[in-house]
């Protein structure tokens, strides 16, 4: 009998491997809980090994032959395999606190006379209490007077001077909201060349803290899909062209952190959403320069015909950009374009990695990027980074 049982356990361990799927599970119910799981099979055996003819036995009799046996052992178990529905890989979300519920870092301006430094001013929370140790940073490089010395009272969801640069964070509607006037910075004066670029960008300085080593996986670049998807939308628009001024260039986009595992590789691979100059723009790649606070590093963009590729439309309308408040949904699988990134920095001799497995993503930010004067405001939702490491 003991022989019997632990042939019955071997061929219930390979049945739960191998069972393909079919009918749904109606009996077999020997708890009574009103469904069939796999404790049920336990008790079945229990009764084939002990007693198969018993009553407790009997709720098991599958074929109604009087008796509890291996075969309706079996058939209990595959009624288990099949009535439960094998979840789809759903991969796994990789930006930090997503929701923002650990609040975020206001930072200084950085002071270009003395090594570009800047600090942490303060810290702020969108559901109303207080920070608690944010991975979240407002970073407002050359925008114009300091915006945390110069903020006004608003409520939990809002950052803002009231005068031309607001972040905002909605909870109930996962939204983020940029808004940058860069007459604050310009004051009326034409843009030149070497100017430093107006700034305000939503980042993270690195992803490590927030993954141990069981999800370190996730952060590879070289995942079976990579897949970025959020919604997004431009709700206001204008531009004050100033005599003389060098270049006139308003640029949203987000870039990640590609960094080397065991390489002091590192590239800005990012996402193009919207430039006033073009609309459909092809990838920009290049290497990061012509400031002193530039890191001379490989810069791979994906163009907006890329970006939008799915989406049916970009963020332009009849030629012009779109301030319809219209949502646009984005959804881009970024690992053929990592692949592009490593090809391209391998024929330039940049980067010491030979395949994408030895890199990883370590950060990231998100938000405007203008030279010249503009008034514009962009809003994001429901933004995710998912990697399928099957």
């Amino acid at each position: 009998m003991k022989k019997l049982s632990v042939i019955a356990l071997v061929i219930c361990a390979l049945m739960l491997m191998w069972i393909p799927a079919g009918a749904e599970a109606v009996k077999g119910d020997m708890d009574g809980s009103g469904k069939i799981d796999i404790l049920d099979v336990l008790e079945l055996l229990k009764c084939v090994t002990a007693s198969p003819t018993s009553a407790d036995a009997l709720k098991g009799d599958m074929d109604g032959n009087g008796k509890a046996e291996i075969t309706d052992v079996l058939t209990v178990l595959k009624s288990v395999t099949t009535s439960t529905p094998v979840e789809e890989n759903k991969g796994m979300q990789i930006i930090p606190d997503i929701d923002l519920r650990k609040g975020i870092q206001l930072l200084s301006q950085k002071d270009h006379n003395n090594g570009n430094r800047f600090s942490v001013l303060d810290t702020h929370d969108f559901y109303g209490g207080t920070a608690q140790s944010p991975v979240w940073r407002l970073a407002q490089w050359d925008s114009g007077p300091c915006l945390v010395a110069n903020r006004i009272e608003s409520d939990a969801t809002t950052i803002t001077d009231g005068v031309g640069r607001t972040f905002a964070y909605y909870p109930d509607e996962k939204r983020m909201k940029f808004e940058l006037d860069t007459s604050l910075y310009y004051k009326g004066k034409a843009a030149v060349s070497g100017d430093y670029w107006p700034h305000l960008l939503a980042e993270q300085n690195s992803f490590l803290t927030s993954y141990d080593l069981d999800t370190m996986q996730y952060l590879t670049c070289d995942p079976e899909r990579l897949v970025l998807s959020l919604d997004i939308r431009l709700t206001e628009f204008s531009q004050t062209p100033i005599n003389g001024d060098w270049a006139r260039a308003a640029q949203f986009q987000m870039y990640f952190y590609v960094k080397g595992l065991e390489t002091s590789d590192f590239c800005w691979f990012g996402v193009h959403f919207f430039d006033n100059r073009f609309d459909n723009t092809d990838h920009n790649i290049g290497y990061d320069g012509g400031k002193p606070d530039a890191s001379n590093a490989m810069i791979f963009t994906i163009g907006t015909k890329y970006t939008y590729a799915n989406s049916g439309r970009t963020l332009y309308k009849n030629g012009q950009p779109d301030t319809s408040g219209e949502w646009v949904h984005v959804e881009i699988d970024l690992k053929p374009y990592l692949e592009e990134m490593l090809a391209r920095g391998k024929q330039d001799g940049y980067f010491d990695a030979n395949s994408l497995s030895e890199l990883y993503i370590d950060g990231m930010n998100v938000g405007w990027e203008t030279i010249a004067t503009f008034d514009h405001t962009m809003e994001m939702k429901n933004i995710e980074l998912v990697s399928y490491n099957e």
